[in-house]
């Protein structure tokens, strides 16, 4: 009997050092979190320049042992930690061997390895999961840590599958005067700002941030990595890559901000790290990934500098905000709410209103040049219009300038299929109404349709449509309710940003969409920063208790949308987990 308790005790003592390497992991991770991401990323892309078929043999063979040590080393610690300890050490040891040895034959010779990819570092995860399924101490950081490791691993296998010229919005092609890609390569073979009439091609209207870095990035995975022509152009996938696992550690941190824990964090962390929107956006290498990073970026120092007003804290909102704008200009959109902020803390401090003119000065000689120079430069030089978008007027994709008839028309046609309708595919019209068009869009984007998935299997994106919609009414109706009330962890102004912002851009959508009225604008990539208000949103619906405990009514909302978001991630996941599996065919 005291052996036995001796036993016990051993694995107590060896689970709990286990737990606290795994916390000091996460506390160099937490340190530098955007530079660790940045730094995986590097190391992956000269195994495959973002795309499956560039992949050599070394290379698979590199992730076969990846993909073999990272579930071994798993096993192993809960062999060593004493979660295991039934188990003989020899026996867990032998059947990883033999699993690893098949899997990796498997996968080498399979046409599918961005699907292999995910599903190693699904099991690696899982795994990892319950080797810590005894320390609650530090639940929160391994379930947020899994939830990353897996979508940022869906997103990989997402990239990996799909070319830089698939299901992309106005990129065009590299190696000709049309799109994002024309615009990079220029800068890359000029090495100068476009010295001509940037509106007279297409899309080199918008500033030249992203294409900057993008450009240098091709030119180091050239002369530093050594990679062709098509293996560099292709890895900018990678790069955008990094951009959604950062928007994931950003929301992450707004809510460790406010101090949600539990399901009050991880559900709604979950809910942005696998929406398609940010499974879409990894693969595409137009401008709108970066210009959202750095929009929730500002939404995370805004909250910060609300809460210690000091130089140190407004200078970041400067740079984030002057960046986004030199990405796309209706970044400044954002502007408006972070005037809310600053208005009522000078409000709240009006005796100390000097100190604060300080930091307004600094912030407005940081972003009004990083923000407007490019529209400055353009407007003295050729005189084109700040606000310049290219009109396609009544000659496609026309859909009518009747916005309130769009808005509220809710014809039983629009929901007989999940993805959207376009003519120029056949279908009976043009999507018009810019609600339903958003939420289709969001999920599939713009060309998705049925000849996506395997035959019999369309019934999972359907069902994604129908969840999605669902949370996106709760969104709305739990923004509206938590506005009014009182005993929520976010105060009065924290919500009014948040509010003050989603409104504001939601009114710019609909009056983008009633100036162009095309089926093209209403596409979700417009508001896709929405989405990290919406996170907020509903952690404060897991979080904030009524006062006497909860009632009936509220938590049954709170199972309803506890089990709609975790539908709505594995719906996600196995709706491009199916697309990958076509689009590998």
């Amino acid at each position: 009997m005291k052996r036995k308790s001796n036993e016990e005790e051993t694995v107590k003592v060896s689970s709990h050092s286990y737990a606290s390497r795994v916390s000091a992991v996460y506390n160099v991770l937490g340190a530098h979190p955007y530079i660790a991401a940045f730094l995986t990323i590097v190391i992956l892309t000269p195994l495959c320049y973002g795309a499956q078929n560039n992949m050599t043999p070394s290379a698979k063979m590199i992730f076969c042992l990846i993909g073999i040590a990272l579930p071994a080393a798993v096993i192993l610690l809960l062999v060593r930690s004493g979660l295991a300890a039934h188990l003989p050490s020899y026996a867990v040891a032998g059947v990883t061997v033999i699993a690893g040895l098949v899997l990796s034959y498997c996968f080498v010779r399979s046409f599918y390895p961005a699907l292999w990819i995910f599903c190693y570092t699904l099991l690696a995860a899982v795994l990892f999961r319950l080797s810590l399924l005894r320390d609650n101490s530090d639940r929160d950081r391994h379930n947020a840590f899994a939830i990353m490791a897996v979508s940022f691993a869906l997103k990989f296998s997402y990239v990996l599958y799909t070319s830089c010229y698939t299901r992309q919005n106005d990129v065009g092609r590299f190696n000709t005067e049309r799109g994002h890609a024309s615009y990079i390569e220029y800068l890359i073979e000029n090495r100068h700002l476009p010295d001509f009439y940037p509106a007279s091609r297409w899309q080199y209207y918008h500033p030249p941030l992203h294409h900057t870095v993008s450009a240098g990035w091709i030119s180091i995975c050239e002369n530093v990595f050594g990679a062709g022509y098509n293996y560099a152009r292709e890895s900018l996938q990678m790069l955008m890559l990094f951009y959604s696992a950062a928007c994931v550690i950003a929301v992450y941190k707004l809510l460790r901000h406010f101090g949600f824990s539990g399901k009050a964090l991880c559900l709604p962390l979950m809910l942005f790290a696998f929406h398609p929107a940010f499974i879409l956006s990894s693969g595409a290498i137009n401008n709108d990934q970066l210009a959202t990073l750095l929009i929730i970026l500002t939404m995370l120092f805004t909250v910060r500098w609300s809460r210690e007003a000091t130089m140190k804290n407004i200078i970041p909102i400067a740079l984030s905000i002057g960046f986004a704008m030199m990405t796309k200009l209706n970044a400044a959109l954002i502007a408006p709410a972070v005037a809310v902020i600053f208005l009522w803390k000078l409000a709240k401090n009006i005796k100390t209103w000097k100190k604060l003119f300080v930091q307004f000065a600094v912030f407005g000689v940081i972003v009004f040049p990083l923000g407007l120079w490019w529209s400055v430069r353009n407007y003295i030089r050729w005189g084109m219009d700040p606000t310049y978008v290219p009109n396609l007027g009544e000659e496609t994709q026309y859909v009518g300038d009747d916005i309130i008839g769009r808005l509220f028309s809710f014809a039983p046609k629009q929901f007989k299929r999940v993805f959207e309708n376009w003519l120029m595919d056949g279908h009976a019209y043009d999507e018009y109404n810019p609600n339903v068009a958003i939420l289709k869009n969001s999920l599939f984007a713009e060309h998705m349709s049925e000849d996506n998935f395997p035959k019999g299997t369309v019934f999972v994106p359907t069902l994604l449509f129908w969840v999605a919609m669902l949370l996106a009414l709760f969104s709305v109706g739990i923004m509206v309710y938590h506005l009014i009330k009182k005993d929520t962890r976010l105060e009065l102004h924290d919500k009014a940003f948040f509010a003050g912002y989603w409104a504001f851009l939601m009114y710019y959508f609909y009056l983008f969409c009633y100036l162009f009225p095309n089926t093209c604008t209403q596409n979700f990539r417009y508001i896709v920063p929405l989405l990290a208000v919406s996170a907020v949103q509903f952690a404060m619906l897991f979080d904030s208790k009524e006062e006497g405990g909860e009632t009936k009514l509220r938590k049954a909302v709170n199972v309803t949308v506890t089990c709609a978001i975790f539908l709505f991630a594995l719906l996600s996941t196995a709706t491009y987990l199916l697309v990958g599996y076509v689009d590998s065919h």
